[in-house]
């Protein structure tokens, strides 16, 4: 069984969505080396410095970089479905594919740089301000309109069966929200991890498009850096707009990936993968 972890030969994709001309130069630089953050793989750096954010009318011109490989003893040639894996803050690809190291399923695993430097990992929004801010919300949803796009370029270039899969952890759990809720022609199910939802991610009115196959949360109750509260509050906001959405709590579990979380994890992606024709 081959799984993605740090020290196999990847290779690197700077996909330009638009004009590489824009591109900044932390967005030009060289793919970073083999590594994560201290806490390892499901664990989030705290917030540090402010992180600068691409205003709206670049958010089309960012490139995304992202770490490919495949599991469950697939070839590369065969039509695979596509799982999309998005670290938290302070976390990079190398580690973060970790999280699904050991996934008895064939797939294409995709696991995505985020966009700044930040520590020794990257970020993908500023989050100098509350989770549930205007301008955390705009973050994400820019930040999620360029892996969308993404997406639908590697889903157009691979041989791929279905829509993607996608999972992430804490920002990466926020973004899956935003793919899912935003972006439901590139992704058939979603799976985020001590994610949130913030208003302007929420959909306005009824779900004007469907709904991914699956849409399910996955969150400790003894978070403290996101509550599972607003989280809960968001699930049932979102079955008010007709969205199918569910969420699985784990007591006792803080701002992390429990062992259980990840079985589970594993699980909701073997099941989605199965629905992929």
């Amino acid at each position: 069984m081959r799984t993605c972890r740090p020290r196999l030969v990847s290779t690197w994709f700077a996909l330009a969505l638009a004009s590489l001309a824009a591109l900044s130069a932390c967005e030009r630089r060289a793919a970073p080396p083999a590594g994560g953050s201290p806490a390892g793989p499901g664990t989030e750096a705290p917030p540090a410095a402010p992180v600068a954010s691409a205003p709206p009318a670049a958010a089309a011109a960012i490139a995304v970089e992202y770490l490919e490989e495949v599991t469950g003893g697939a070839d590369r040639s065969e039509a695979l479905p596509l799982v999309v894996a998005i670290h938290g803050l302070g976390d990079r690809p190398e580690s973060f594919a970790g999280v699904l190291a050991g996934a008895d399923v064939k797939a294409r695993l995709i696991v995505p740089r985020g966009l700044t430097p930040y520590g020794d990992g990257y970020s993908w929004f500023p989050l100098q301000q509350a989770l549930a801010s205007e301008d955390v919300g705009q973050g994400i949803l820019r930040a999620a309109a360029a892996l969308a796009a993404t997406i639908e370029r590697i889903a157009a270039e691979r041989p791929t069966r279905g829509k993607a899969i996608v999972t992430g952890f804490s920002q990466g759990g926020a973004l899956t929200f935003a793919l899912a809720l935003h972006h439901p022609r590139a992704v058939g199910a979603a799976f985020p991890v001590s994610g949130w939802v913030p208003p302007a991610v929420l959909p306005g009115g009824s779900a004007a498009e469907p709904a991914p196959l699956a849409l399910v949360a996955l969150h400790g109750e003894a978070d403290r850096r996101v509550p599972i509260g607003p989280t809960r509050d968001a699930i049932a906001a979102l079955g008010g707009r007709g969205v199918k959405a569910s969420l699985k709590s784990y007591p006792g579990v803080g701002h992390t990936v429990s062992g259980e979380m990840r079985r589970d994890l594993l699980e909701f992606i073997r099941g989605a993968a199965a629905e992929m024709r």
